[in-house]
């Protein structure tokens, strides 16, 4: 077991956990499976009712595990003779047939060969007889979520807990040419219509089939979605060159990128070596120390570049999905009323209590020896990270570097990928492809409702609800080199059922601007079980 100590001074050791995504398609699929070691598990949340098959092998024999409850040392539940189709072995070959799509739904824990034999019934499993944790994701060949973690142990598992639970945004999944892979979620926070907005979601794994691309939006989780619009943005540019959107969907050609000489974290610890390329090492803004978190990068500036465009890959943490779950079973019974009164203040109030309280991811630039607010990103949800594009203004800065500090609040966002372009925009030929074809769960006919924004919605109101969407692709488009966005519009409902009464002590701190980072803070050292005295050391 490593010392506090240790695990302060190496928090930002790379171990990787890959989390469960769910997802409607078709045809042959493919798992992967990554594993949970708990020989360092520090604490675990409390899982509640979680809707996943959990299977717990006592050497050759196999169980079922529901209404899971978790707490430092051990996890129980009642437990039963495992069903007959449990999908998963050791043995099988990583490919998953069309009446199997039930696998993404297991959980496999696995029990020490020296543990005792466990029998049906109630039963408490302590953490030190657990050898290891499988969740089962699909290979699509790319990483849904991956953490940069100091240790297996109770933030990797608190990770996987609300990968399983979570709760926001509508879900993104393209045809990649064979089968549709999840790409990402939408309008990530609108969760009111005083809060509806819309999203420029780049889509690099979608491949034309027969001249059409496909898309599906589903609904899987406790909520109603209601989106707006829906249609492909095309940017045309030469096949040596990248283009993204910025948050107002404008095109920004990415060239010869530079990247920082120095990027330091709030306590001024090195972090160049995770935001040095893509792979998924991340820095989580979790320094100890303080509840808001900032990164502040600096940058070679060519001699007469006026502007620069910051582009950084990012998405938000499962840790804030899950704090943001925790703050509204603070209303308890309350929660429906609160959340009534919340979607008639005006939107203006409403955005400004997401800024006050830290939850977008903040840009801004030196300049005179202050800083300068640029822009600000707003939240993409945490099972796939996305690639931003912020036009930066630095032609009234003299020297030859330039600063650039990225804040938010405490584990809001994690961070992969950081660098700028200094090259001089250029007019690239963008167009829009509407729907030809949507078509929702129960053959509803979606495609008048997202041709618009207007009054008119596509209403995914039950769990499991899909819609597939068609866009035939202009023959000119099939030989140029292009890179295509989907553009949204839309919010969405959290389903909450709390009871009980609020805690009025604890809402009334929310009332203080920024107290969410202090909440997260103070829940996070809570979780890992460090004081806040050893915080520092």
């Amino acid at each position: 077991m490593k010392s506090k100590s240790t695990f302060i001074r190496h928090k930002i050791t790379p171990c990787f956990l890959m989390l469960l995504v769910l997802f409607h398609s078709v045809g042959c699929k493919y798992y992967k499976v990554d594993s949970v070691e708990t020989e360092e598990f520090v604490n675990i949340l409390n899982m509640g009712e979680i809707h996943k098959y959990f299977v717990v092998h006592s050497g050759n024999v196999l169980y079922s595990l529901s209404k899971i409850e978790a707490d430092a040392s051990a996890i129980s539940g009642n437990l039963q003779a495992a069903h007959d189709d449990v999908y998963y072995t050791e043995e099988r070959k990583n490919r998953i047939k069309n009446n199997e799509k039930n696998i993404v739904n297991e959980v496999h824990i696995y029990l020490k060969k020296e543990t005792d034999q466990i029998s049906p019934g109630y039963v408490e499993l302590p953490l030190t007889d657990i050898d290891e944790i499988r969740i089962i994701d699909r290979n699509t060949g790319k990483e849904i979520a991956v953490y940069a973690l100091v240790t297996v142990g109770a933030i990797a598992i608190v990770s996987a807990i609300v990968a399983l639970t979570k709760s926001s945004c509508p879900y993104v999944y393209v045809n990649n040419g064979e089968l549709f892979v999840f790409e990402g979620e939408t309008f990530g926070g609108a969760i009111a219509k005083n809060l509806e907005r819309e999203d420029y979601m780049p889509l690099p794994s979608i491949k034309a089939t027969d001249g059409t691309y496909s898309i599906r939006i589903s609904n899987e989780l406790k909520e109603r979605q209601y989106t707006n619009l829906l249609e492909l943005v095309v940017v045309e540019h030469a096949s040596e060159q990248d283009v993204l959107l910025d948050k107002s969907g404008n095109p920004q050609l990415i060239g010869n990128i530079s990247k920082p000489f120095l990027a330091n974290s709030s306590s001024g610890e090195d972090i160049l070596p995770l935001l040095d390329r893509k792979d998924a090492k991340v820095h989580l803004f979790n320094d100890h120390d303080y509840s808001k978190n900032e990164v502040l990068m600096k940058f070679k500036k060519p001699e007469n570049a006026s502007q620069a465009k910051l582009v950084i890959k990012g998405k938000n943490t499962l840790w804030f999905d899950y704090l943001f779950g925790e703050f509204l079973k603070i209303f308890g019974g309350y929660y429906a009323d609160w959340m009534q009164k919340q979607a008639e203040s005006s939107t203006a109030y409403r955005m400004q209590n997401i800024i006050d309280n830290d939850f977008p991811l903040f840009i801004s630039i030196k300049k005179n020896g202050e800083w300068q607010l640029v822009d600000y990103l707003l939240t993409v949800g945490p099972l796939a990270p996305r690639e931003f594009v912020v036009p930066v203004e630095i032609s009234d800065i003299p020297s030859d570097e330039i600063e650039i500090k990225l804040h938010t609040g405490f584990m809001f966002w994690e961070l992969d990928y950081a660098g700028v372009d200094f090259s001089e925009n250029t007019d690239l030929k963008k167009r829009v492809i509407k729907p030809y074809l949507a078509v929702g769960t129960g053959s509803m006919d979606w495609k008048a409702a997202l041709e618009n924004a207007d009054d008119t919605y596509m209403v995914q109101e039950n769990t499991g609800d899909v819609t597939e969407i068609l866009f035939e692709i202009p023959v000119s488009l099939q030989v140029q080199p292009h890179s295509t966005f989907l553009k949204t519009q839309g919010y969405y409902e959290l389903i909450r059922d709390f009871e009980g009464l609020p805690e009025l002590v604890q809402l009334k701190k929310f009332k203080t601007p920024g107290h969410f980072s202090d909440f997260s803070r103070e829940r996070y050292l809570n979780v890992v079980n460090i004081e806040y005295g050893l915080a520092s050391n």
